[in-house]
């Protein structure tokens, strides 16, 4: 097996490795931690009761995307006059990547859950302000992540037919992560969140499918 396949299956290994993480450890969290209130950032935080389960699963996740983006992706998008694809790029600093390792090892100082973690508490510390800065930079890459890849799609044989899909995706990411925002703070939070996460991982799924086909 070539290594690009390798990775490309990891890929996808790695996207269910961080919805069967999030789960259970949302199961077993307990302490007061609501599904569908309290963010996935609080699996990991400094206060969480799993917390090795949440960060090895978001670490292991966050690794195999950005390999996989940056070994098997971007070589795959590159033109045939050597023009890189910025849109590889962004996968692995997106939410679904960079993301996912920056939760594991720059972490919250509390849970939302915890009683005396009010306001700004979770991130008054560094680690806790690299945690956000991580979220909103990772935010803006999966944004735009969609668009440029379908653009260098098109000019790629074997991935025109996704370069459709892929924009309609970066649309339905948009919707996703806007509720995520406009629910922030609410009952419904961690619901929303969890929604636009794991659409965002999946969406990691068919180009890793897509390379398994071209390199079958």
């Amino acid at each position: 097996m070539s290594a690009r396949r390798a990775l490309a299956i990891a890929a996808i290994a790695g996207q269910g490795v961080f919805i069967v993480g999030v789960a259970v450890g949302s199961v077993i969290e307990g302490h007061g931690y609501n599904v569908a209130r309290d963010d996935i950032s609080d699996l990991a935080a400094l206060t969480a009761h799993h917390a090795t389960l949440a960060r090895l699963s978001l670490g292991i996740a966050g690794v195999l995307t950005i390999a996989f983006a940056l070994l098997v992706l971007r070589p795959a998008l590159r033109t045939a006059d050597g023009h890189e694809s910025v849109g590889a790029w962004l996968v692995a600093f997106s939410l679904a990547g960079w993301d996912n390792v920056s939760d594991a090892f720059f972490r919250l100082d509390c849970r939302n859950a915890d009683a005396w973690c009010v306001s700004t508490a979770s991130f008054e510390s560094w680690h806790g302000k690299v945690h956000i800065t991580s979220y909103v930079v990772a935010g803006v890459a999966t944004v735009i992540a969609p668009f440029l890849l379908s653009r260098r799609m098109r000019a790629i044989d074997g991935w025109r037919e996704l370069a459709g899909p892929t924009r309609i995706a970066g649309f339905v990411i948009i919707a996703a992560l806007a509720v995520t925002a406009f629910t922030g703070g609410t009952a419904v939070q961690g619901l929303a969140q969890r929604f636009a996460l794991v659409l965002v991982s999946l969406c990691v799924v068919p180009l890793a499918v897509r390379v398994l086909r071209l390199t079958g």
